[in-house]
């Protein structure tokens, strides 16, 4: 299995976002792997870099397949656990989009009993916490890198994947908003750390709300609460100065509800700005 990441042209990514991003992607695999077949080992391999793009090359072995290697179906059985364990970090159980969809000619000639099969592994995923934590933090390492425009997976090596997550998704796949479920809370209070352009100030030592952009996302307004920061404003101790596009690294504070099982943002805080620092 390949994790393909599509890059902006002439640029490439940070080896620090996709160092972070292997780690992420094998303990989200290894997360789906317990559901499915805890005796998986996975690791990964190689990484092949060509301008554009940029491939981890990721190994996953069954213990049990040792045992099994002269039984002329054990192939085809491991390769339907790999695709349903690979797929199971892209998948979002809301009007899921089948295997066909996120590898494309790959999978044309399985048979019906085999797309069964899939469905059954990927089923043993649903609903599970910490598959789901994994799956969120390794979209949300992937959200500090603006370079990387989108990441898909391939069964097979050197091959560009039938559909590429944009990096517009990241955001919400990495828990934005996420799925209710009944006994769920209806309410609840998020945190997130983002990189973003500053697109209208509030000039006033006061809690007002501001107004900022992060790549690929709509503008959205948050309510200034880092008291230093705006003494630091106020008293122009600040390294940046007034100008169009200032970058800002925020930690936020997201008040949430949700509406017809979606998380919805109603109200930002910004807790502490992390940069510009004060002088």
């Amino acid at each position: 299995m390949s994790l393909y990441f599509d890059l902006k042209k002439g640029e490439k990514a940070d080896l620090e976002v996709v160092a972070q991003a292997a780690i992420d992607w094998v303990a989200a695999l290894r997360a789906v792997a317990y559901e499915i077949d805890p005796n998986t080992s996975i690791r990964v391999e190689i990484v092949d870099a060509v301008e554009g793009s940029l491939s981890l090359n990721t190994v996953l072995d069954f213990l049990e397949a040792q045992a099994a290697k002269f039984d002329d179906g054990a192939g085809q059985h491991w390769r339907l656990k790999k695709i349903a364990i690979a797929l199971a970090v892209f998948v979002v159980f809301t009007g899921v989009p089948t295997y066909d969809f996120y590898f494309g000619d790959d999978t044309k000639e399985l048979s019906v009993e085999d797309r069964k099969r899939i469905d059954e592994l990927i089923e043993l995923t649903k609903n599970k916490s910490a598959v789901e934590e994994k799956k969120r933090e390794f979209f949300k390492v992937l959200e500090r890198d603006p370079s990387i425009k989108g990441v898909g997976v391939t069964e097979k090596r050197g091959r560009i994947p039938a559909v590429i997550i944009p990096s517009t998704e990241f955001a919400e796949r990495s828990g934005l908003w996420q799925i209710y479920t009944e006994g769920e809370p209806k309410k609840r209070t998020s945190y997130q750390i983002i990189k973003v352009q500053l697109i209208a100030p509030a000039l006033v030592n006061k809690a007002r709300s501001w107004r900022f952009q992060a790549p690929g996302m709509p503008e959205f307004s948050a309510v200034m609460k880092d008291r230093k920061f705006l003494a630091a404003l106020e008293e122009n101790h600040l390294e940046e100065h007034l100008r169009i596009g200032i970058p800002m690294t925020l930690r936020l504070q997201i008040e949430e509800k949700s509406e017809g099982g979606i998380w919805v943002p109603k109200k930002r805080m910004i807790t502490e700005v992390i940069s510009p620092k004060p002088n």
